[in-house]
């Protein structure tokens, strides 16, 4: 998708688009057929996050997890072996450098799951806390968007959140395989030197290691081809697929009049490559 559209610069009304929909997510809203929303609560501004966290000038860096064993950190090791184990040595490295502030931002998603979270693996690594290390746990009334507002650096395997990061001019840190990795406005690490030297330097100085506007365009451009060309039209709800699938049944698909749309789809699913040049025309 990105090779047939990354040359083409958004519109007026594409760019509104994405803007509305950013905004959404910073104020917890869902907006139009959007269904998943995370932050449990509006953003309250930069200001009034670093004070509830008592965070000083000293440098923020930011760290959003996954979701432990979400599909989409399995197979995305780099450097790692798995997220955990990025996670793990991060906060080691983190541990002896009181200079910097480090704020572990867990998936708010986790209030869904049962079992292991990512504070079982913090908890294993730091068991007291060092003062200049802040944990948000997944029920915390903490907006992710205010937390963005005030880190110099952002620490991502493969959430969304470092693509919003980089849309906001903040430099990120991909350790993972994501797919907006290598995409020109990340900084990707490929070792585990690499990316030790990569925090050195960012941290040193890290008003140098802010986006350029060229590179926050591309932020931009690339998150609305992810959340509006990308998805394709699909049948059924996942949220409320068994009431889709007794509205239209598999031997009346082909007979509605969305069928043009739904064949390339199911066509991309048993094996076929899609033209997005030819989607980008029509």
């Amino acid at each position: 998708m990105w090779e047939a559209y990354k040359d083409k610069p958004l519109t007026r009304t594409e760019l509104s688009k994405i803007r509305e929909l950013f905004e959404a997510r910073k104020k917890a809203s869902v907006w139009k057929n959007f269904s998943r929303l995370w932050q449990q609560v509006p953003s309250k501004g930069m200001e009034i996050a670093r004070e509830e966290l008592g965070l000083n000038e000293r440098p923020v860096v930011l760290l959003a997890t996954n979701v432990l064993g979400d599909s989409l950190t399995l197979g995305r090791e780099v450097f790692s072996q798995s997220m955990e184990e990025w996670l793990e040595r991060t906060l080691q490295y983190f541990a002896g450098k009181p200079e910097v502030q480090l704020v572990v931002r867990v998936h708010p998603g986790e209030v869904l799951i049962h079992g292991q979270s990512m504070l079982d693996v913090i908890h294993s690594v730091l068991p007291d806390l060092p003062q200049h290390i802040h944990v948000i746990a997944p029920e915390e009334q903490v907006n992710t968007y205010d937390l963005i507002a005030a880190a110099d650096l952002g620490l991502v395997y493969t959430t969304t959140v470092g693509l919003e990061m980089a849309m906001s001019g903040v430099p990120v840190i991909v350790a993972g395989d994501t797919h907006y990795r290598d995409k020109g406005f990340t900084l990707n690490a490929n070792s585990w030197v690499q990316y030790y030297k990569m925090l050195k330097e960012v941290l040193d100085q890290p008003s140098d290691f802010r986006l350029a506007n060229d590179q926050i365009k591309l932020a931009w451009a690339y998150a609305y081809r992810f959340f509006f060309d990308f998805p394709r039209p699909f049948p059924w709800h996942l949220l409320h697929c068994w009431v889709d699938y007794e509205n239209l049944k598999m031997d009346d698909l082909a007979n509605c009049k969305e069928w043009h749309d739904y064949r390339q789809v199911f066509a991309y699913l048993a094996g076929e490559e899609i033209d997005w040049e030819s989607i980008q025309e029509h």
